[in-house]
């Protein structure tokens, strides 16, 4: 089961801006007993959830960055409920408590301000490249390496 991120995010596609609602469908596994509640700002998870092994754990995949102000962000996607475009969020956690939600391109600036992006990443890194995305999920390819090679 998954929980989901909820926050008005703005589409960088049409311009919309979605209600704070699941309307986006922004999945997140982070919660050890996830079970389809909206996590909004100000929410607070578990100590032991948002250990780096944890959210290594809950289909997440680290970049390699290390926070230099004790903030963890995520990338993760998103779905505009009004044009269907798959977006891109930054989601900030301080401590346990989420803090910041941001609409924001997936580019190698994105990426490098970043400690972990969603497993949505495999499909993008597959596309960009050409590399089968069984090969990308079975870390045969590391997709985080090949989104850094592929994106401006």
């Amino acid at each position: 089961m998954y929980d989901y991120f909820v926050a008005a995010m703005k589409c960088l596609n049409c311009g919309t801006m979605s209600a704070a609602d699941s309307s986006t469908n922004m999945q997140t596994h982070l919660r050890d007993d996830a079970s389809g509640i909206e996590l909004g700002i100000g929410f607070h998870f578990e100590p032991l959830e948002v250990r780096e092994q944890d959210i290594m754990a809950s289909s997440y995949i680290t970049t390699g960055r290390v926070s230099v102000d004790g903030r963890t962000r995520l990338l993760e996607m998103w779905r505009c409920p009004a044009c269907g475009h798959e977006n891109w969020a930054r989601v900030t956690i301080t401590g346990t408590e989420l803090t910041e939600f941001e609409s924001v391109v997936l580019d190698r600036k994105a990426l490098e301000s970043a400690q972990f992006i969603s497993d949505g990443c495999y499909l993008l890194a597959s596309k960009l490249s050409g590399i089968l995305a069984q090969d990308l999920m079975e870390g045969r390819v590391n997709p985080v390496q090949v989104l850094f090679e592929r994106l401006a």
